[in-house]
């Protein structure tokens, strides 16, 4: 059991922070090169796809032999933690700016403890509580969200925001149900092949109500850029869906919800090793809120453990 627990706590908390290295990836692309970032999600999502079925094809077509029934729950979850999830984060860092994008998609560890509970009769305790509040509050603090500057919302931002969250959360969920008897690898196979052609649908409505000089299909021109996306796409966006995916294996969605805020500090100090940018000292201060954060379910578990009897 305690191998178990150690092996999840690691697998999510790696997935974070390989997570946490696309964000300046994407940055690049979208600043250097000008493409939407509808674009970006969609050939990204559609890069994974076709690499994890043409490996099971390869390796184990075995695992693609799932059922009627099971293909059905993981193209709806798809369509929705994937396709639409990328394309309601993109509207929200649009409406939002990306600090308080973060702040909101980050509620979703909220979102699926709630879930768990309804779903899977998971209670809710006081410490996890006071775990997701510690982590959004550092999450708010290591995103400047204290900044007026940054801090800008409206109603129509913080709906689309908080669905961010919600989309997610039907990954989570469902990734914690089929974890027992459905490979990750599957899992990501058909949850990215769906969300990718759910994009393309999005990306073909967009194109038919706004016209454009490049269609949000075809916006990726210099071979370079094709390159770094992809390098993107199946290196840390890949890697850390799997290790997310696997973690589930081993803990429930909600503590792992919760570990993968630390994306939020190793993007920030990926942003100031790399880019320059300034930390200031409220961000540390959130930093080792969420760290705290991560930490306090496992540390109260061991607390609760009655000490062996020693004769």
């Amino acid at each position: 059991m305690h191998t178990h627990l150690r092996t999840g706590y690691a697998l999510s908390a790696l997935a974070a922070v390989v997570w946490a290295s696309t964000a300046p990836g994407l940055s690049y692309l979208i600043t250097r090169h000008a493409i939407p970032g509808l674009t970006l999600a969609l050939w990204r999502d559609l890069l994974i796809a076709v690499v994890c079925t043409a490996g099971l094809l390869v390796f184990r077509p075995s695992l693609l032999r799932i059922g009627r029934s099971a293909i059905g729950q993981l193209a709806l979850t798809g369509m929705i933690s994937i396709g639409i999830y990328h394309a309601l984060w993109l509207w929200s860092v649009t409406l939002n700016g990306a600090a308080i994008a973060v702040v909101l998609i980050y509620t979703y560890p909220v979102f699926v403890a709630l879930g768990a509970w309804l779903l899977f009769r998971e209670p809710i305790t006081k410490v996890h509580i006071a775990a997701m509040a510690l982590a959004l509050a550092g999450c708010a603090l290591v995103v400047r969200a204290y900044d007026p500057a940054v801090l800008r919302i409206g109603w129509t931002g913080a709906v689309v925001g908080l669905l961010t969250a919600v989309t997610h959360t039907v990954y989570v969920l469902t990734g914690q149900r089929n974890a027992p008897s459905i490979s990750p690898w599957t899992t990501l196979a058909y949850t990215m092949t769906f969300g990718s052609l759910t994009l393309v649908a999005l990306a073909l409505a967009a194109d038919w109500i706004a016209p454009a000089a490049h269609s949000y299909i075809w916006a990726i021109e210099a071979p370079s850029a094709w390159l770094i996306l992809a390098i993107i796409a199946i290196g840390p966006t890949l890697g850390g869906y799997a290790l997310f995916t696997q973690s589930l294996r081993y803990i429930p969605g909600k503590v792992a919800g919760l570990i993968s805020v630390i994306e939020a500090p190793v993007a920030t100090l990926i942003a100031v090793t790399l880019l320059g940018e300034r930390l200031e000292l409220l961000q540390v201060v959130g930093m080792v809120m969420i760290l705290v954060a991560v930490v306090l379910p496992r540390v109260a578990v061991r607390v609760q453990q009655p000490t062996p009897l020693t004769v």
